[in-house]
C-alpha cells in the first residue's frame, strides 16, 4: 500500500474535468480545502443533508460495530464442548447465511420500490434494525439473537438502495465527494468509541439500538420534510400550469 500511495502520488495528474459550471470550487483552482469548506457550509445550512448524513452515521457505525461483536457474542451464548471446553461454531455458514438475509434485503426493496417511496421504506427498515439489536442485547438464546442478526442483516440489505437513493436526491452533485467525506468523520467516530472504550458485546447492541432508534427518529423527521417540500413544489406546477392555461 505504501507503493502504490507512492507511485500514485509521483505519477498520477490530477483530473479537474471540463471548465464550466456545476463543477467544484477546488476543481476551478481555489485553495485545496475550499472544498471541504464548502460542504460543511452547505451540509450546515441544508437540514436535509444534515439529517442524511446523521442517518448513515448512526446505522453505518451500528453496522460496523455489529462487524466486530457478532462473533463474540454468539461464543457467549454457546455451551463449550464437553471434552475441549471449547466453543465450535461454523462461521462460515453463519456468515454465508448474512449473506444471503442481505441478498434478500436488496431483493425486497426492489420490490417496495415501485409501491412506496425509498423515505417511507427507510423509517420502517431503521425501526425494525432498532428491535432486533434490542432482542440480541436481552437474549440468553442462541437461536433468537442468531435469528435476529439476521434480521438486521436484511435490513442492511435495504439500506444500502435506500440510502443511495436518498443521497441522490439530497446532496448536490458538485459537492458530492466532499459532503461524503464529511460523513464519514461521525462514523469513524462512532466505531473508534466503541473499539477503544472495550464495551461487552451486550453494551454495544444496547448502545447500537439506541442509534438505530435515533436514526428512525431522524429519518422520520426526514421523511416529513421531503414530503413537504415534494407537495409544495407540486402545488406550484400546478399553478403555473393554471396561469398558462388562463
Amino acid at each position: 500500500l505504501v507503493a502504490c500511495g507512492f507511485f500514485a502520488a509521483t505519477t498520477w495528474e490530477e483530473n479537474y474535468g471540463n471548465d464550466g459550471e456545476g463543477q467544484d470550487d477546488n476543481a476551478k483552482g481555489g485553495k485545496w480545502y475550499d472544498s471541504m469548506t464548502n460542504a460543511a457550509t452547505a451540509t450546515w445550512r441544508n437540514s436535509d443533508i444534515l439529517l442524511c448524513g446523521a442517518i448513515s452515521s448512526f446505522f453505518e457505525g451500528s453496522m460496523y460495530i455489529f462487524v466486530f461483536m457478532w462473533t463474540p457474542a454468539l461464543k457467549g451464548l454457546t455451551q463449550p464442548d464437553a471434552v475441549t471446553g471449547e466453543v465450535s461454531l461454523p462461521f462460515g455458514v453463519i456468515f454465508s447465511t448474512f449473506m444471503v438475509c442481505c441478498m434478500i434485503g436488496s431483493s425486497l426493496f426492489s420490490i417496495l420500490a415501485d409501491k412506496v417511496r425509498g423515505e417511507v421504506i427507510a423509517v420502517g427498515v431503521f425501526a425494525v434494525s432498532s428491535v432486533a439489536m434490542g432482542v440480541i442485547a436481552i437474549s440468553a438464546d442462541d437461536t433468537v439473537s442468531f435469528l435476529s442478526m439476521n434480521v438486521f442483516e436484511c435490513a442492511v440489505g435495504m439500506y444500502w438502495p435506500i440510502m443511495g437513493t436518498m443521497k441522490g436526491s439530497i446532496v448536490p452533485e458538485d459537492k458530492r465527494a466532499a459532503i461524503y467525506n464529511l460523513f464519514r468523520i461521525p462514523l469513524n467516530f462512532i466505531v473508534l468509541s466503541s473499539l477503544l472504550t472495550d464495551l461487552t458485546p451486550q453494551q454495544s447492541f444496547i448502545a447500537n439500538c439506541a442509534m438505530l432508534g435515533t436514526a428512525t427518529v431522524l429519518q422520520f423527521n426526514l421523511m416529513k420534510r421531503r414530503a413537504n417540500y415534494a407537495t409544495a413544489q407540486e402545488a406550484s406546477t400546478k399553478e403555473v400550469e393554471m396561469g398558462d392555461a388562463i
